[in-house]
């Protein structure tokens, strides 16, 4: 659980007998091949004036990461009236429970937002960690109760950056990937890429 960042659900969705709705199981099984493990590598220890250990420090901790996360429109709102109020007005973001990566956004990352089907339409620097505090301009807070804030950002709705088959043949993450196939993956939630993806793709 901790290191595939799955919750207490998904582990009992594993344990209990399979019933005829296998929805949440084949929901679980997509998200870890989307969003493999993080692989995490301990830098060095935290501890308390006995020497036992208070915390693990990962090497993700130090330096900023990259991160790419698709915002797809719905019955309440399009993606990028999504992204024009919370990050270019509010200048905050929100996750999900189950967001990939959650757990390790931190101040000083990058991150980039890209409308389903459309584009990139914007990108921000993180400023805060995800607090599990719900904002007005959320439309659905129960769903994305995970809030952050953000800085430097710079949207370009009405000219979204496409990742499109010429745009995929320099990305690292399509290396030795048929780039003919389904690529969907790659955006299918919130994942981290490298910094050099991150300005293809933000054209930065």
């Amino acid at each position: 659980m901790t290191e595939y960042e799955v919750n207490h659900e998904d582990a009992l969705a594993i344990l209990r007998p399979s019933g005829p709705n296998v929805d949440q199981v084949l929901d679980l099984m997509t998200r870890l091949v989307v969003n493999p493990s993080p692989k995490v590598m301990i830098a060095k220890e935290k501890t308390d004036e006995k020497g036992e250990i208070l915390e693990l420090i990962p090497l993700d901790t130090f330096g900023p990461n990259y991160w790419l996360t698709p915002v797809r429109s719905d019955k309440k709102q399009t993606a990028e009236e999504c992204i024009k109020t919370l990050v270019g007005e509010e200048k905050i973001y929100a996750y999900g429970g189950r967001t990939p990566g959650r757990k390790f956004l931190k101040p000083g990352d990058w991150i980039c937002f890209y409308a389903t089907g459309k584009g990139a339409i914007g990108h921000a620097k993180v400023l805060s960690r995800p607090e599990k505090k719900s904002h007005p301009k959320v439309l659905d807070p129960e769903k994305y109760p995970w809030t952050f804030r953000v800085g430097e950002v710079k949207l370009y709705l009405d000219d979204p950056k496409m990742i499109d088959a010429e745009m995929r043949k320099k990305l690292s993450a399509f290396k030795d990937k048929t780039l003919q196939k389904n690529w969907g993956w790659f955006l299918y939630s919130t994942r981290k890429i490298s910094e050099k993806d991150f300005k293809l793709i933000t054209r930065s």
